[in-house]
């Protein structure tokens, strides 16, 4: 996430630093199109990342659910070994439902984290495009804009030839 961060910087310091000519500003387009190739090179690590949280997510969601399994078969045994009072039964299926529990409350707010991780990035991404599209929308605005108004300000053929004949 960093790396698309230091290229939006440095694709913003290009356009900060390009030149205007009559109202048009010019980029450097090898290096803005560099920037915007070393963007998509970027963009599949972020969506990597988001793949390998939801990995983990689903790695540790296992891990208790494993551990929860593990821990309500000792605890089952343990009640299997003790069935000779029913306090020590109860005490242990208890504990299993307990175990069980907290297993699934955890699982739970692990994949409610991840959730708002993965929309976080994809937040982020989103706005990034957003924002570079509102941009060469603007750009695309302002040229068309001092087009019209050159072209409306163009004298005309005959009119020039009028001006420059002798009286």
């Amino acid at each position: 996430m960093d790396k698309l961060e230091s290229i939006i910087i440095e694709l913003e310091e290009e356009i900060e630093k390009s030149k205007n000519f009559f109202g048009l500003t010019l980029l450097n387009k090898e290096r803005v199109l560099s920037l915007i190739g070393a963007f998509r090179k970027e963009l599949p690590e972020v969506i990597r990342e988001a793949e390998e949280t939801k990995k983990e997510r689903a790695y540790i969601i296992q891990e208790a659910i494993d551990l929860a399994l593990k821990r309500t078969q000792q605890a089952q045994e343990t009640a299997d070994y003790l069935v000779s009072t029913a306090e020590v039964t109860m005490r242990a299926q208890n504990e299993a439902r307990l175990i069980v529990d907290e297993a699934e409350r955890r699982a739970y707010d692990i994949e409610i984290d991840s959730k708002k991780r993965i929309d976080n990035l994809l937040a982020t991404t989103e706005q990034v495009l957003i924002n570079h599209i509102n941009l060469v929308r603007n750009n695309r605005e302002e040229l068309s804009g001092e087009l019209l108004k050159q072209l409306s300000q163009a004298p005309s053929a005959s009119a020039t030839e009028t001006d420059e004949q002798p009286n």
